[in-house]
C-alpha cells in the first residue's frame, strides 16, 4: 500500500497541476487578449504544440526532481536517522545490500528492469494526452470557470483511476483490472502497479502503450480542430456543442 501511494499521489498531484496550468496560461492570453497577438504572428496548430510541449516538459522535470528529492530523503533518512557513528554507517550498508540481494533474488528487479520502458512510454504518453484534452478543452472557454466546467468529467476519470491503482490487490489479476489497466489517462495508475503485482504481463504493458499513443495521436489530430475555432472564440454558451461543432470541420 506504501508503495502505491508512493508512486500515485505524486503523480495525481502532478497531472492535476498539468491540466490546472494549461488551462490557467490559455484563459489569461484570451481574457487579456493578448491570444489575438500571438495567433496573427503562428498559427494555431503551432501555438497548440508549443504549449503542449512546454507544459509537459515542465511537470516532467518536476517529476524528476521529486524522484531526484526522494533518494537524497532517502539516503539521509538512512545514513543519519539514527546519529553519526561509523557502526551505524556500516550497519545501514549492511542493510540496504540485504534488502537489493532479497529484491535481486526474488525477480523483482528483473521485473522492474522490463517493464522500465513501457513506463516511461505510459509516464510521458499520459502527461501528453492530459495536456492535449487540457489545452482542447481551455481552448473553448473564455474564463477559468468555464474550464472548471468543462474539466470535471477528466477529473472524474482521474479520481477514479486514483482508486482503483490504490485497490489493485483486491482484484487479484481479475478481467476488470485487466481491461481498466488498458484505458487510456488511467492505465498509467493502473497498469504498472498491477504489473508490479505480477497481476498482468508485458504484453499488456504493451498493449495499454499502444493504446495510450493513439490516443495522444486523435487528440493532436482531431483536437486542432477544436483549437482553431475555439481560440478566437470569446462567447461561453453551449461549450459542449461548440465542441462537437468544430470536430465536424475538416484541418485546414
Amino acid at each position: 500500500m506504501v508503495t502505491r501511494c508512493v508512486f500515485l499521489i505524486p503523480f495525481f498531484i502532478l497531472i492535476v497541476l498539468l491540466v490546472q496550468m494549461i488551462g490557467a496560461e490559455i484563459n489569461d492570453e484570451k481574457t487579456t487578449k493578448s491570444m489575438e497577438i500571438i495567433i496573427s504572428n503562428v498559427s494555431p496548430k503551432v501555438h497548440f504544440a508549443t504549449k503542449i510541449v512546454a507544459s509537459t516538459t515542465f511537470v516532467l522535470a518536476q517529476t524528476l526532481l521529486i524522484f531526484l528529492y526522494g533518494l537524497i530523503a532517502f539516503g539521509v533518512r538512512m545514513i543519519f536517522g539514527s546519529g553519526l557513528s561509523l557502526d551505524t554507517t556500516t550497519s545501514v550498508g549492511l542493510d540496504i545490500s540485504q534488502m537489493l540481494e532479497i529484491l535481486k533474488t526474488s525477480g523483482i528487479i528483473n521485473s522492474l528492469l522490463k517493464g522500465l520502458p513501457f513506463f516511461l512510454v505510459l509516464i510521458v504518453g499520459s502527461f501528453l494526452a492530459y495536456a492535449l484534452l487540457a489545452g482542447i478543452l481551455a481552448s473553448m472557454t473564455t474564463s477559468i470557470e468555464d474550464f472548471q466546467q468543462l474539466q470535471s468529467p477528466l477529473m472524474f476519470l482521474l479520481m477514479a483511476g486514483y482508486y482503483i491503482g490504490i485497490m489493485a490487490s483486491f482484484f487479484q489479476g481479475s478481467l476488470f483490472i485487466r481491461i481498466v489497466g488498458y484505458i487510456p489517462f488511467i492505465s498509467v495508475l493502473v497498469c504498472p502497479i498491477t504489473y508490479i503485482l505480477g497481476q498482468t504481463t508485458l504484453i499488456d504493458l504493451g498493449i495499454s502503450c499502444i493504446l495510450l499513443l493513439f490516443i495522444c495521436y486523435l487528440l493532436f489530430k482531431y483536437g486542432i480542430r477544436v483549437y482553431k475555432v475555439g481560440i478566437l472564440n470569446y462567447s461561453s454558451k453551449d461549450l459542449w456543442k461548440k465542441v462537437f461543432k468544430s470536430l465536424k470541420k475538416e484541418s485546414v
